[in-house]
């Protein structure tokens, strides 16, 4: 199985696709994780973790270019799921590893400039289902605020629901991520979110998972 994380516009996508990762890894799956963005910030994010023995280590590889479809088929064959971290632009890499992809994870900020980069993502990923059916397309809010009275989470759910309205294929994930400063705390530990020792935030990241990966849909 191959799940890219893919934004046209940088939303967390390497904080989600280490600690999809990491999830992962720590539920005994085969796990690599392909770095397709050139600021390499995943591999960077492993490497604090290398320096810790008792974390579990994951494999990463770094890949970009017109040749990303084929080297992921290639590990995708070696490993049980590869998570692919790709670049905040529209780029090739990103758009190569959208053609072999079976999850494609779209984070978005419920701000509206995040938002209307969200359509630039989606056409990107239909476009990349004309040749690749099997492609689940999963929009995911993150950084929302744990204020309840803050409304932008709900109003964002809803503007991006009547948007997927003409998309078809395309789901917005019931959970989302929370804005929470173990985000960042974690980073230089190497850690995934599930390991922070954060109930919360380990706690609703789990169920994000099991939404998107274990098939909810």
């Amino acid at each position: 199985m191959i799940i890219t994380i893919y934004a046209t516009k940088s939303s967390t996508k390497t904080s989600i696709a280490v600690s999809t990762a990491v999830y992962l890894a720590n539920k005994q799956r085969d796990v690599l994780l392909a770095d397709l963005d050139t600021q390499a910030s995943a591999s960077s994010w492993l490497e604090f973790r290398s320096e810790d023995e008792k974390l579990k280590q994951i494999s990463c590889i770094q890949k970009y270019g017109k040749t990303v479809a084929k080297d992921l088929k290639e590990f995708d064959k070696r490993y049980e799921i590869v998570v692919a971290d790709c670049g905040g632009k529209n780029d090739t890499s990103g758009r190569s590893a959208l053609l072999v992809s079976d999850i494609v994870i779209i984070p978005v900020f419920p701000s509206s400039l995040s938002l209307l980069t969200l359509e630039t993502s989606l056409n990107s990923c239909l476009e990349a289902k004309l040749l690749n059916e099997k492609l689940k397309v999963v929009v995911v809010l993150t950084g929302c605020s744990s204020n309840y009275l803050v409304k932008d989470t709900k109003e964002s759910r809803d503007l991006i629901s009547n948007m997927l309205s003409e998309y078809e294929d395309v789901i917005l994930a019931k959970n989302f991520i929370t804005t929470r400063k173990i985000w960042m705390d974690i980073v230089s530990k190497g850690k995934g979110i599930t390991e922070s020792g954060h109930g919360k935030a380990a706690g609703q990241f789990q169920l994000l998972m099991e939404e998107v990966i274990n098939g909810s849909y």
